[in-house]
């Protein structure tokens, strides 16, 4: 008699955990780090001042090479450590402006050759992403440019889960050249997730 008593309560608990589970979809996980999303679709008016118009100039896209490439060496949360000269231990947001082939080698830390990019015509931008919850999805990078402004704009999407937790966010674009200063803060656009 007293098994049965035991018995019961776990066969309702299983139950209901199973009932709930059932009812769960686990998102499904991006195929690359940088989905093809057009920046262009994210809108022209500046979140700060909805009046201030600016330009949209999003990354090129480049040989599956180099893609391959960027996408271990910046790995996707929450897997590896890059191997460029982010400090390993300490959570923060900033990049590096790449004009030229030295540039790229003294932040580079891999042992991998690194990528023939054409300088002359292109500029690369590589950095992280400080985000808390998530992990969220990379969907575009792209630079915001106005009279007196250019801003790095990287833009996410949320997961319909999360967890506590502070993390970066490592990613990279490859530009046409730019001449212009790109202001020191990462603007950090969100959107919830699509289902």
């Amino acid at each position: 008699m007293k098994k049965t008593h035991l018995l019961l309560p776990i066969l309702l608990l299983a139950t209901a955990i199973t009932a709930c589970t059932a009812d769960y979809d686990e998102p499904e996980q991006p195929t690359t780090r940088q989905d093809e999303v057009p920046a262009d679709s994210v809108g022209m008016t500046s979140p700060d001042n909805p009046e201030k118009d600016y330009t949209v100039i999003s990354a090129v896209p480049v040989s599956d090479d180099v893609k391959a490439f960027f996408d271990e060496a910046l790995p996707y949360f929450p897997i590896g450590y890059p191997t460029f000269a982010f400090a390993i231990d300490t959570y923060d947001s900033r990049f590096f402006v790449i004009n030229n082939e030295e540039q790229l080698s003294d932040v580079y830390i891999g042992e991998k050759p690194l990528p023939q990019l054409d300088f002359e015509n292109y500029t690369l931008i590589i950095g992280r992403q400080c985000l808390g919850g998530g992990p969220d999805y990379l969907d575009s990078v792209y630079l915001q440019v106005s009279d007196n402004s250019c801003v790095l704009t990287i833009h996410v999407s949320e997961p319909r889960w999360s967890y506590a937790a502070v993390y970066n966010m490592y990613f990279w674009g490859l530009f046409p050249k730019i001449e212009k200063e790109i202001d020191k803060n990462i603007l950090c656009i969100k959107k919830e997730y699509d289902e």
